[in-house]
């Protein structure tokens, strides 16, 4: 009996997190994606269980070949989730270390505020930008990104206006615009720098690993550098991730 109080109040406990994350990261970002949404599907799940005792005497009813079914695909799901994640986890880590370094690096968008000015994310990757710039100075500097329905301008524009200010050179700034994805912002970035082949690229930690493989789908030989992820997104951005990684491999060609 105690064991069941125990778990009823760490389910209880890790459901209402969820959702509590879902309200904090909703007040924190502009528009509801799957990452903001996702922790409180799970925590709802959570609670769900820590009341197991109210409603499993139901499951009898259940045909007992679905029962096994659905367990053992949530097994299969939950290993998959596991190894995935992990994935994504160890190429935010990786950093590469080049004899010569690329001619051009992206900079790949990451939304903007209502006012013109990047987000958190999106001056993390600028300002690493800044530093890669300042080591290489024969690098060019391609900042890739969109109009968002809630951006007041493409996200490129204010990557590059947030980069001169901060003293960059003009000269050495390439403007991408019209990307609305991470397949998109490879495939128009290349349009840009035509025959070349390898490029470096920043984003952020948990966007690496899925990058590196759409850098290869449009012929490119791409080598990431990551930026952190701000802590209040963190979880979100890693769950959404994992789902974009499965939509990338499917229909981004």
């Amino acid at each position: 009996m105690k064991k069941k109080k125990i778990r009823f109040f760490i389910f209880l406990f890790i459901g209402l997190a969820g959702v509590l994350d879902t309200i904090m990261v909703r007040a924190y970002v502009q528009g509801m994606d799957l990452g903001t949404l996702m922790p409180a599907v799970i925590g709802v799940i959570f609670i769900i269980f820590a009341f197991k005792p109210y409603w499993e005497k139901y499951l009898e009813k259940v045909n007992p070949f679905l029962r096994k079914a659905v367990y053992w695909g949530f097994l299969l799901f939950l290993l998959i989730f596991v190894v995935v994640e992990g994935c994504i986890i160890l190429g935010g880590i990786y950093t590469p270390i080049l004899e010569e370094q690329p001619e051009y690096v992206i900079v790949l968008g990451a939304g903007i505020k209502e006012d013109g000015s990047p987000t958190l994310s999106l001056v993390n990757r600028l300002e690493l930008s800044i530093a890669y710039a300042a080591q290489y100075p024969g690098t060019t500097i391609i900042v890739s990104g969109g109009q968002g329905s809630n951006e007041p301008m493409p996200e490129a524009q204010a990557m590059a206006q947030y980069l001169k200010s901060r003293g960059v050179d003009a000269g050495r700034i390439m403007i991408e615009d019209k990307s609305t994805s991470t397949m998109e912002n490879f495939k128009y970035s290349k349009e840009l720098i035509g025959e070349q082949k390898e490029i470096a690229f920043i984003t952020s930690d948990f966007h690496i690993f899925r990058s590196s493989i759409l850098t290869r789908r449009n012929g490119l030989k791409g080598y990431g550098y990551a930026t952190p992820t701000p802590g209040i997104v963190l979880v979100n951005c890693y769950i959404r991730e994992f789902f974009a990684l499965f939509k990338s491999l499917v229909f981004d060609f």
